[in-house]
């Protein structure tokens, strides 16, 4: 293990994370869209392109500790700034932390779309829960309206 393979190593990751920016988006357009036909392709080239990353990922580590260097951020970190590699590591960090950003939005509207498909099926099942109200024991309750649409 070299500290040129070190530098492929990351090179790649750098494009990866470029990649997985670039299906964040396009998940979130689909996602937006409700496109899941789409949605279904983007989510299994991401599945793939994670599975590069970590295996990357492992390499690295074991770099780092041929190296006997740890093998957390820390460790590559150092590793970066000691080899000459610290602006293709910045370069890095600045794409994943904008592959986290996309996945915390991504992860929004799903959590809403699932809210609402929720609240659509229990106005379809009759459900309509109304603001807890307090019991005689002190616990609360949602009274809940028993209308299914079904039943009219």
């Amino acid at each position: 293990m070299s500290k040129d393979s070190m530098q492929q190593l990351l090179e790649k990751d750098l494009i990866n994370s470029s990649k997985l920016e670039n299906l964040l988006r396009c998940e979130r357009e689909q996602l937006e869209q409700r496109n899941i036909g789409a949605l279904n392709e983007t989510l299994i080239e991401k599945a793939q392109l994670l599975a590069d990353i970590e295996a990357n990922d492992h390499a690295r580590q074991k770099i780092l500790a041929s190296f006997g260097e740890s093998t957390d951020n820390g460790g590559l970190r150092d590793f970066c700034a000691q080899n000459g590699m610290e602006a293709l590591y910045k370069d890095l960090l600045k794409n994943l932390q904008q592959c986290s950003d996309l996945t915390n939005i991504n992860g929004a509207i799903v959590h809403r779309s699932k809210l609402n498909n929720r609240r659509l099926l229990d106005i379809m099942q009759g459900k309509s829960s109304q603001p807890g109200l307090y019991t005689s024991h002190g616990d609360s309750s949602t009274t809940s309206n028993s209308q299914a649409i079904a039943k009219a």
